[in-house]
């Protein structure tokens, strides 16, 4: 299927000196042990900062780019239905200089972006074991209502990893809580010689500031008038259809953060 859509103009953030690629794997409805769900996810590493982000939400991003800037000039022959939709929107840009993470997010129609400085009390353990061929130690984290073991290396000598978390004395190359229903695994990573721009949508950059719990709040709101929202965009669902996001709605009830 075409889309005529118009695209977005970027900002950029950094240059990309390192990539690494994660796979999540997640529960998704806290009630069902089965109800699992995977996604791979880029963390892209400049000399001061660094993002995460979804792949399949950083593709879509990159085509509207290219569109923007003219790359693309078969705007009307565009075709998204070869990019996997993807569950995980936001964008996470991590300045550890300034102990500052930067949340990314839509709801619906509306960008938003909220300002934390997390402080996380690693506690770093004796433990140790090998990854693949990455020599790895454990570490110990709460955070936002979960109990997280992350196995880091040295051998990669950067303080970074998956989703808002850095600060060991190397990556993170797997991490799970301890409930084992949200697991990142390191799968690739590799050093970029032509150093790309590390970069944003000016669309998701100008987004409206809020407060982590404002935000919250947004999204909240959003999932439980879900199908009026949608009818204000124009489309009509009839009763079978909106039974069906009700009941989908309903069972995103396992978030990352329990305790935003």
């Amino acid at each position: 299927m075409a889309c005529n859509i118009y695209g977005q103009k970027t900002v950029d953030l950094d240059q990309v000196d390192s990539k690494y690629v994660y796979l999540l794997t997640y529960q998704k409805d806290s009630l069902d042990k089965a109800d699992i769900g995977e996604e791979y996810f880029i963390l892209e590493r400049g000399k001061g900062k660094s993002q995460f982000m979804s792949l399949n939400s950083y593709k879509r991003d990159s085509v509207m780019a290219e569109m923007a800037n003219g790359s693309n000039t078969q705007i009307s022959k565009l075709d998204l239905t070869n990019i996997p939709k993807t569950n995980f929107t936001y964008r996470i840009v991590k300045d550890p200089a300034k102990k500052q993470v930067l949340f990314y997010d839509k709801i619906i129609r509306n960008d938003f972006i909220y300002e934390e400085s997390p402080e996380f009390k690693w506690k770093i353990t004796d433990e140790k074991k090998n990854i693949g061929k990455l020599k790895c130690q454990a570490a110990l984290l709460a955070y936002a209502g979960r109990n997280y073991k992350a196995w880091f290396t040295n051998e990669i000598p950067v303080s970074d990893g998956p989703y808002k978390f850095y600060g060991l004395p190397g990556l993170i190359v797997e991490m799970e809580d301890s409930g084992k229903q949200y697991t990142f695994e390191l799968l690739s990573y590799k050093n970029l010689a032509d150093k790309p721009a590390l970069w944003i949508s000016e669309k998701r950059a100008n987004g409206k500031k809020v407060s982590k719990a404002d935000y919250y709040r947004a999204l909240k709101n959003s999932q439980e008038n879900l199908v009026s929202e949608i009818s204000k965009s124009g489309f009509t669902i009839d009763a079978s259809a909106e039974a069906k996001v009700k009941e989908r709605i309903k069972k995103r009830n396992n978030p990352i953060e329990l305790k935003p």
